[in-house]
């Protein structure tokens, strides 16, 4: 007895979705520039400044961020990542970077295990938030702040410490992006299947070849503050192909 055409039909329409929805999500690219960069002296906070030595002279980096989608389905992404820093004297193997310095002002990363109230459950960002980005299926999403990097380049009192005075040192970020639970993640999935994937997890960008004078000119002590005005305007970064 031949299958009915339209229990047929049914068969194959389901056997496409099966397969649409065990596509893999192809994983973003991350790429960074350096637009500014300065030398100051960092001192061990919740100290006495006045009492303490000009010891540790440190490299602060404000770098320009992008996110490149090879896939093709737009990525979702969380817009918040911690960041690490990874070093080498020449190419190849680099080592995760200890002394890098967080700035107080940088938000604490938590799991996101709802979903935050000025999110909209019908679009991820429309009303616009600060919390998901959307990388077009092909595309390029700048970040729209500068990502912060301060290196230790000299410490004066630890004999152990690398002295990168002179050199020239290569540098490469490691970002995670915020993470989702596995049940959120879900829904996620469900409610904006129409416009994207949600996407989380780690990045690495490409590397950085930064020449480190012999005898940097350090602009005092080292100050974290807020950006103030308007939005720096710059050149959007393209990641090369």
């Amino acid at each position: 007895m031949h299958p009915k055409p339209r229990l047929l039909l049914l068969a194959v329409s389901f056997s496409i979705c099966s397969l649409w929805g065990q596509q893999a999500v192809v994983k973003p690219e991350a790429f960074v520039k350096i637009d500014e960069q300065n030398y100051c002296f960092a001192r061990p906070r919740a100290l006495e400044v006045e009492r303490m030595p000009q010891s540790t002279l440190v490299l602060r980096l404000r770098l320009q961020l992008a996110y490149r989608n090879t896939g093709p389905r737009p990525l979702i992404i969380p817009i918040q990542h911690d960041q690490s820093a990874y070093t080498a004297l020449k190419p190849g193997v680099m080592t995760k970077q200890k002394g890098v310095f967080r700035s107080p002002l940088a938000p604490k990363i938590d799991l996101m295990k709802h979903l935050p109230p000025d999110v909209s459950p019908d679009n991820p960002v429309d009303p616009p938030n600060d919390v998901f980005s959307i990388i077009p299926a092909g595309g390029v999403l700048n970040y729209p702040i500068h990502e912060e990097v301060q290196l230790t380049i000299y410490h004066k009192s630890d004999l152990h410490s690398q002295d990168l005075r002179g050199h020239r040192v290569y540098l490469r970020l490691e970002l995670e992006q915020q993470p989702i639970s596995p049940d959120l993640k879900a829904k996620l999935s469900d409610m904006w299947t129409r416009i994207g994937v949600p996407w989380t997890g780690k990045l690495r960008t490409n590397t950085l070849a930064i020449d480190v004078p012999a005898e940097p000119d350090a602009k005092g002590l080292c100050v974290d503050k807020k950006d103030e005005g308007p939005k720096p305007q710059y050149t959007p970064l393209q990641p090369p192909k």
